[in-house]
């Protein structure tokens, strides 16, 4: 009888637009640093043998080839080691939001079901999108991503709908933060543990980014 290993990926979409430069860069850095050395950890402790879990880390921005680029190689929780920190130079252009999630999707779609000799069964993945503001992408614009991958598309999977979505927004204005409270969907089991599906963080405490990042991590990791 062959076992069952459940598989599950961690989005990590990071936003490298222009405005994220300086302060907001090295923020990010600095909060990746420390999910490195001590949210992998945590989640290593806690993990249920029968799941896999993988990690992705997209950064987005309109001086990106189709808005998006890896930031590191997708990894197996196993074998992550260290952040490989974004230069303050990559850090350009506009904010592609929707370019991201169609990424995300079209990753989560044509994931594998099976691999090896267990039959992997396909869990509810989790996506953490950074971000300092508004969308301003198109072809086809963020709103427009969003609200085709919630309805369903004939060509995609329910996926992007059952996956776990937290939404950080550094440093933003209140229309910055309408946009991206859009894109967070968490479980009711999260809620009742005191998670939320929108973050406000400040490029000036980052102190309390790295914690809610961290925290982030282990929550949707273990769920």
């Amino acid at each position: 009888m062959q076992e069952t290993i459940a598989k599950k990926t961690i989005y990590f979409l990071i936003d490298c637009s222009g405005s994220m430069q300086g302060n907001r860069a090295d923020a990010v850095n600095i909060a990746m640093d420390k999910v490195m050395q001590e949210a992998i950890p945590a989640v290593r402790s806690q993990l249920n043998n029968n799941l896999e879990l993988n990690f992705q880390f997209i950064g987005f921005s309109g001086a990106f080839p189709g808005g998006v680029a890896e930031l590191m190689p997708p990894v197996k929780l196993e074998d992550i080691n260290k952040w490989n920190h974004i230069p303050d130079s990559a850090f350009n252009g506009g904010t592609p939001t929707g370019a991201a999630i169609n990424a995300v999707i079209a990753d989560m779609d044509g994931s594998d079901l099976y691999r090896g000799d267990g039959v992997i069964n396909k869990v509810a993945d989790a996506i953490i999108l950074i971000s300092d503001g508004m969308p301003n992408g198109d072809n086809p614009t963020y709103e427009e991503v969003l609200l085709r991958a919630e309805k369903g598309r004939p060509d995609s999977s329910n996926n992007f709908r059952r996956a776990l979505r937290v939404a950080i927004g550094i440093s933003v204005d209140e229309d910055g933060r309408k946009s991206l409270e859009k894109f967070g969907k968490i479980s009711a089991s999260l809620q009742q543990k005191g998670l939320s599906a929108y973050y406000d963080c400040s490029e000036d405490y980052v102190d309390n980014f790295v914690e809610l990042l961290k925290s982030m991590t282990v929550n949707l990791s273990v769920v």
